[in-house]
């Protein structure tokens, strides 16, 4: 990325009218759109890890009561912008089932991150970690909404790195700032819930025709594709599954490494071998 590139971006922005700021792509013609890794998302990519930054240094710099209403302002937002989103699909008169539903692995957050805040249970909270953290880093990497459909400077790409950005910070937030830590003896609880979800999904694909959770048709440009081009289709969602587990356990098993070793060092007569 040099000089030249971000001058030509920035005059590219400015032939993207307000009108088309807000089109679908189905029903418009814009004069770029984003490909994976080229000049344009990767800026998005610095101005998202930017914005988190910013949030875990002003976060450093509170104390747990203000942390706490960081995370409900931050869950807060979240919502807003999914509900924008909505009202952005809405009124464009034909609104797309298929697509458009909040049933992703980050899209669910919206209902389960004001969920926890309400009754405030560590399992739901581990299930979030899990799932929000991954998900919306690999939407941020892999980003089929707006790939190969919407240029830099349209509604649908700001709100999806946005509110993707702020659905990553929120459980690392919560790891960093405060004594929640992921159990391992929770996973079989977590497990359950993501099933649960994919049912789900897989009723809600079925009757919109959509791919929610991507266990009908593997994205385009992802490591889950590539796992189709392996296993094949259906046979790329087990091949998920086994990766999401191994992801799981590589988030939590360096916690119960660490809180295991606490232990031993604390109690250590525990841990000493019989003569």
């Amino acid at each position: 990325m040099n000089v030249k590139e971000i001058i030509d971006i920035m005059k590219e922005k400015r032939g993207v009218t307000m009108s088309l700021f807000f089109e679908h792509f189905q029903s418009a013609s814009f004069p770029y759109v984003l490909t994976p890794f080229d000049t344009r998302y990767n800026l998005i990519l610095v101005a998202c890890f930017l914005l988190a930054s910013l949030i875990l240094i002003v976060g450093y710099h509170r104390n747990p009561l203000e942390r706490e209403k960081m995370v409900v302002v931050m869950v807060i937002l979240i919502v807003v912008l999914e509900v924008l989103r909505q009202i952005w699909a809405i009124s464009m008169g034909d609104y797309l089932f298929d697509e458009m539903l909040p049933f992703h692995l980050c899209g669910i957050q919206v209902f389960l991150m004001p969920l926890y805040l309400k009754i405030k249970s560590p399992r739901l909270l581990q299930f979030i970690y899990l799932t929000a953290l991954p998900g919306a880093l690999a939407a941020l990497l892999f980003n089929d909404t707006v790939f190969y459909k919407y240029p830099i400077m349209h509604f649908q790409t700001i709100q999806t790195f946005v509110i993707h950005t702020l659905i990553a910070i929120v459980p690392l937030f919560i790891l960093i700032y405060t004594p929640f830590r992921p159990k391992l003896k929770w996973l079989v609880s977590s497990l359950l819930i993501m099933f649960g979800i994919m049912g789900f999904a897989w009723i809600v694909n079925y009757v919109a025709q959509g791919n929610y959770l991507f266990i009908r048709i593997p994205p385009q440009d992802t490591p889950i594709e590539w796992m189709a081009n392996w296993l094949g289709n259906p046979g790329y969602i087990l091949g998920m599954m086994g990766l999401v587990i191994f992801i799981w356990l590589c988030m939590i098993l360096p916690f119960e490494m660490a809180s295991l070793k606490k232990t031993s060092v604390s109690h250590p007569k525990r841990y000493m071998r019989k003569n």
